[in-house]
């Protein structure tokens, strides 16, 4: 590193030097031409002394000006230190600015504003393209609502589907606060555009390993598939969630996101290995269940929150195994008149009420190495309606196998969801049981290939001609071959 001022220091210095030599010959010279000018040989003695003491100021001043120079790790460290006092008030708002911020200009006649520099964002990303063969049309092979009628446009035995492409963001602001969010571009089956849904937005304090607290939209803490498995599918052994997991506006009948807080810790409890949770959130917009199945970002339609405690144990001496259980409870509103088919003569709900206590159980069983894999969930739904003590029932849950050999994985999951078709807050999830088997190709660390059977056993409500769930129920078999190709960037 080249320090300009310490180039001028030794110029000056040079030309001292050189002076002194010039005196110091001259000093001898001038004794032997004149033996009786002691007066001016003493004079010339004063000026070399005030000479030598500038030399001594300006070899001090280059240190200083190299010390400064000079990274702190390789500095000498002193044997006493004094400690200053950090800076307050304006003058540490000055140091931030001088420091640690960044300019940036508000626009539109704004001034300029100055904001903290953070670390570097990290973005992730993950997609999918898929195609189906199937005995049904698009809105079967897309595993949504079978009663719904599709354009003809969109008939057929046959697609291809665009997946959603997930933006994964995160930061670690300090070290303790961190930031995640999960933006996703989805097509629509309906409408068959494309749309932005803002899947999660958390920021987290995480003091140490044992505690963690997180505030924002994020997926509730429902079992293990929903904690260690998000929207992109290159994470997933299978092609599609289980469906007792999907997501709340392809189906599923799950709070999958939760918008409110949550936290989380480690028990002491030896190599055990026992961990707590609990999280409290808005809910489930449920004024209409079908309609409104999103979890509500800014205003809730009831004051009752929902609250989901659970404990999980991962013990040391079992590598990879996890087990545990959850608790989750909420109220339920809905508004009656806006329930699918409400009055025709077909309306499906003739007891609906307005207003239920929801309470979902939650456990599982959890083995994976990095060779095998073994999950298995059950989730019970318990909806009570206002003035009952007949609760209502929908269960749903899943075991799922795998192996892996070399870069193949084959895999068999079986699942089931099975909703009771009197409870408006579940009926329109439709009833699905049966097994998928198929085969994930890592083509290399980044894409994926898999190949999938599905079978089903299915039962839904029919559809009026405005595409409303009214009775009578249907029941068929759903059979499809689908193969996707998933991949991260």
């Amino acid at each position: 590193m080249t320090f300009r001022p310490l180039r001028a220091t030794r110029q000056t210095l040079n030309s001292l030097l050189g002076s002194v030599l010039l005196i110091c010959a001259a000093i001898p010279a001038a004794a032997q031409a004149q033996p009786d000018s002691s007066a001016e040989i003493q004079e010339l003695k004063s000026e070399l002394k005030r000479i030598a003491a500038r030399i001594d100021a300006l070899e001090a001043s280059q240190t200083a000006a190299h010390a400064v120079s000079t990274p702190p790790q390789l500095q000498a460290t002193p044997a006493t230190t004094v400690q200053s006092e950090p800076a307050k008030g304006p003058e540490a708002v000055k140091l931030a600015e001088d420091k640690g911020m960044d300019t940036m200009d508000a626009g539109m006649g704004g001034e300029t504003i100055k904001i903290p520099i953070i670390p570097a964002l990290k973005i992730r990303g993950f997609g999918d393209v898929r195609g189906f063969l199937a005995n049904q049309n698009l809105a079967l092979t897309n595993s949504f609502d079978p009663g719904v009628t599709t354009l003809s446009t969109q008939g057929g035995n046959s697609t291809f589907a665009l997946g959603l492409m997930d933006l994964f963001v995160t930061s670690k602001i300090s070290d303790s606060f961190s930031y995640l969010t999960e933006i996703g571009f989805e097509a629509d089956p309906a409408a068959n555009g494309i749309g932005v849904d803002l899947e999660r937005a958390q920021i987290t304090f995480m003091p140490n390993e044992r505690f963690s607290l997180t505030a924002g939209r994020s997926h509730a803490m429902l079992g293990y598939y929903n904690t260690a498995f998000h929207h992109g599918t290159w994470f997933q052994t299978t092609i599609d969630r289980p469906h007792i997991f999907e997501f709340e506006d392809s189906g599923g009948p799950l709070p999958i996101h939760n918008v409110g807080v949550s936290a989380m810790g480690a028990l002491p409890s030896g190599k055990l290995g026992l961990h707590w949770f609990a999280e409290a959130g808005n809910g489930k917009q449920s004024y209409s269940l079908e309609a409104g199945v999103t979890p509500a970002n800014v205003l809730a339609d009831h004051t009752g929150k929902s609250t989901n405690v659970g404990l999980y144990i991962k013990p040391d001496w079992l590598s990879g195994f996890r087990t545990g259980f959850d608790w989750y409870q909420a109220s339920l509103v809905p508004v009656l008149s806006l329930l699918p088919g409400y009055g025709t003569s077909g309306f499906a709900f003739p007891n609906a009420v307005d207003y239920y206590k929801q309470n979902i159980f939650v456990g599982h069983v959890i083995y994976i190495t990095p060779t095998l894999e073994f999950m298995a969930e059950d989730a019970e739904i318990r909806d009570l309606p206002r003035g009952s003590s007949r609760p209502l029932y929908t269960s749903g849950g899943y075991a799922q196998v795998s192996r892996a050999f070399g870069s193949y994985r084959p895999y068999v999951r079986y699942q089931w969801l099975n909703p009771n078709f009197g409870d408006p807050n579940n009926a329109w999830v439709g009833r699905w049981v049966g097994p998928n088997a198929g085969l994930r190709w890592d083509i290399n660390t980044y894409v994926a290939l898999k190949t999938e059977y599905s079978h089903y056993d299915w039962r839904d409500f029919s559809a009026d001609s405005s595409g409303n769930q009214v009775l009578p129920i249907l029941h068929k078999t759903i059979d499809q071959l689908g193969m996707q190709l998933t991949y991260t960037f």
